[in-house]
């Protein structure tokens, strides 16, 4: 099992990435960081992937908009399913650098066929007693999660997913075709682990002009140990 942490070349980026990987060395988690895209559009990411996704030259985009950096995050999505799909882990875990671990996860509660999601979105991570809660021993399923900020899964699924991207294509950001209830479009369902080992660190968006908000209920096992 090995963690990737997707971050872009700039430095509040770079510095929450730091933070999310000394979470995971706290926990005993393998890490490597991957570089994702910025300053250019989706389509020009996408182009990178190599896997025949709408695609067109790149050009550096001194001011990229809000949906521009929602599509280059996707790509790097994109790009760290394809390393899980054709690593040698045989589950990886994906997080984008305001992430933070809190607990390990046992390859137990990364099952094939199934995305799990690690945790919710917190402006104060202080408030969940992640230790008294202990480390996740059960999955609970999901129609939908608040967004792609910590989540597991094997190679096989990975697998799947690729392919499916490459028939299927792209309607939206990687949240919405993904985890959003009542957006999703993909057929590999979620879970979630519980009690839950991750969560987003809501602080300065490097896409958003404000982060989001809470916009989930918390499963029981998060809500008692949640001040």
């Amino acid at each position: 099992m090995k963690a990737y942490i997707l971050k872009i070349d700039k430095k509040l980026s770079h510095d929450y990435a730091k933070t999310c990987a000394d979470s995971c060395d706290k926990v005993g988690l393998p890490w490597t960081y991957h570089l994702g895209y910025t300053n250019q559009t989706g389509k020009m990411a996408f182009g990178s992937l190599g896997l025949g996704l709408p695609s067109e030259p790149y050009s550096y985009i001194e001011n990229p908009t809000q949906a521009q950096k929602a599509m280059c995050c996707t790509a790097g999505h994109f790009a760290i399913w394809q390393k899980i799909a054709n690593g040698t882990d045989d589950i990886g875990i994906v997080l984008e650098h305001d992430a933070i671990m809190l607990q390990p996860i046992s390859s137990n509660y990364v099952p094939e066929n199934t995305i799990v999601v690690l945790g919710y979105k917190l402006n104060d991570p202080t408030r969940y007693d992640h230790v008294a809660a202990g480390a996740p021993n059960e999955l609970i399923r999901l129609d939908g999660h608040e967004g792609a900020h910590a989540y597991a899964m094997t190679k096989r699924t990975a697998k799947f997913l690729i392919a499916e991207l490459q028939e299927k294509g792209i309607r939206s950001a990687v949240d919405n075709d993904y985890f959003i209830r009542g957006q999703r479009r993909t057929d590999m369902p979620l879970h979630i682990a519980s009690p839950t080992p991750a969560i987003g660190w809501l602080r300065e968006s490097t896409i958003w002009g404000v982060s989001a908000n809470k916009n989930y209920d918390f499963i029981p096992s998060f809500l008692k140990y949640y001040k």
